[in-house]
């Protein structure tokens, strides 16, 4: 046949046109020849858009850097470390292969401001490249407090971020009993923190005395902000208002800020909490021994007045300063043994016996603050064990100290009266119905 006469290049060179055109006859419709035409609203509408970017991101050659997010890819995880007894950042550095310099460039960083001690417990989390040098390092200084450091080229930029918890507010009541005979104890079954166990004695330690005066029965309430943050409880904020119902009598504690930021804690008319002694110089020890004036003294076994209270205590509990005063006295001798007598005023005189020692400092003319820790318990000079005897005495006369009269601090001015009133009423109700 005539097909036959072709060389079969020819052929090859037929077949591979009709294809071509075969192809253009379909697709001819669908393309407009005049490249200045305009494509029809109404399909302009159904069509999908390319990103951008795919359209002209070029080819990355083998020379090209890789981009922030495929190099973070290619990383080594993030490392946490908790923070142990002993830890500062320049051994956590080392133990880790971290550079020196790296560490050094942190601190000079602005503002940086990591604390000059770590606490056990915190965490760092540390990211580095390949090559193990640093990208990044997060401290978490506290559950809202955070510090964060992340590599520029060869230097780094700092940063103090805070997170705002989440805030509700908790009611807890409490009661003594035969089994929870005590605060603390009474207050770890309410559910309440150490904290807020030691907040609640020092709201009341100028009217209650707690190693003398609870008895099974007695109650509290009190209403406190939790915190949390993403769900989780991170621990207790102000603790806006208690009550303690003791010996037949209600002590009220409602938390007040006025118009110029002053704040404290003030009973239900607006009367300082706050009074010139707290009752007792040691918390929650047992009291061996209370203030009576025909009481035999155990070593010498004749009557020899008691003028104070003794506070039976672990050796070295911290023994604090009464009331706001001067240091007449500090020394020791043979029926004292280390003993401290202070000064508050014209009026009133303390006096703390049978320390095992003073605190640093301590001397004859020092000036203290109520609540600071002057010494600590002992059983120096005529002490049978380990207690603090503690005398109150006004105008050079002894005193109960458990009983005696106290002035109290300045009250709420009385126009600003109203305004308490309008911020503790919500809380003083809450109070008064749990």
């Amino acid at each position: 046949s005539k097909m036959n006469d072709y060389p079969i290049t020819h052929l090859k060179v037929v077949v591979a046109l009709a294809i071509l055109m075969l192809i253009l006859w379909l697709i001819g419709p669908f393309t407009s020849t005049e490249p200045w035409s305009q494509p029809d609203q109404n399909n302009a509408i159904l069509k999908v858009p390319i990103p951008l970017e795919d359209k002209t991101r070029p080819e990355l050659s083998s020379s090209a850097k890789p981009t922030q997010t495929e190099k973070l890819d290619s990383n080594p995880p993030m490392v946490r470390i908790i923070v142990q007894s002993g830890d500062n950042l320049s051994n956590i550095f080392s133990r880790n292969g971290l550079s020196a310099g790296d560490l050094q460039q942190i601190l000079l960083a602005e503002p940086a401001q990591i604390p000059a001690e770590l606490n056990p417990g915190q965490t760092i989390d540390i990211e580095t490249d390949p090559s193990g040098r640093l990208i990044s390092l997060r401290y978490q200084i506290d559950p809202t407090t955070s510090f964060v450091a992340l590599r520029s080229d060869n230097d780094f930029t700092t940063q103090l971020l805070e997170q705002s918890p989440e805030i509700r507010l908790e009611i807890r009541a409490g009661i003594i009993t035969q089994e929870n005979p005590s605060l603390y104890q009474a207050g770890k079954e309410a559910g309440l923190n150490d904290s807020l166990i030691m907040e609640l004695a020092s709201l009341f330690q100028w009217d209650i005395s707690f190693a003398l005066d609870l008895r099974e029965g007695d109650r509290f309430n009190l209403i406190y902000e939790a915190l949390s943050i993403d769900g989780n409880d991170i621990g207790t904020g102000k603790l806006l208002g208690a009550n303690f119902f003791n010996l037949k009598q209600t002590h009220t504690a409602l938390y007040f800020q006025n118009s110029v930021g002053i704040q404290g804690y003030f009973d239900e008319t607006g009367q300082s909490l706050r009074k010139a002694f707290i009752r007792d110089p040691v918390h929650f020890s047992y009291v061996s021994s209370s203030f009576n004036l025909n009481r035999k003294h155990p070593i010498h076994n004749k009557n020899m007045p008691h003028r104070g209270i003794d506070y039976a205590a672990s050796r070295g509990t911290p023994v604090l300063a009464a009331g706001d005063g001067r240091v007449i006295k500090a020394e020791r001798n043979e029926a004292s043994g280390n003993f401290i007598v202070l000064q508050h005023g014209e009026q009133y005189t303390t006096k703390y016996l049978h320390l095992s020692k003073f605190s640093r400092g301590l001397k004859a003319g020092k000036r203290v603050s109520q609540g600071q820790t002057i010494g600590y318990v002992g059983a120096t000079g005529w002490a049978t064990g380990p207690h603090l005897h503690y005398e109150f005495l006004a105008n050079g006369v002894h005193r109960n100290p458990r009983t005696v009269r106290l002035p109290n601090a300045d009250p709420i001015p009385a126009d600003e009266i109203p305004a308490f009133k309008d911020a503790t009423a919500l809380v003083l109700k809450a109070l008064n119905k749990s």
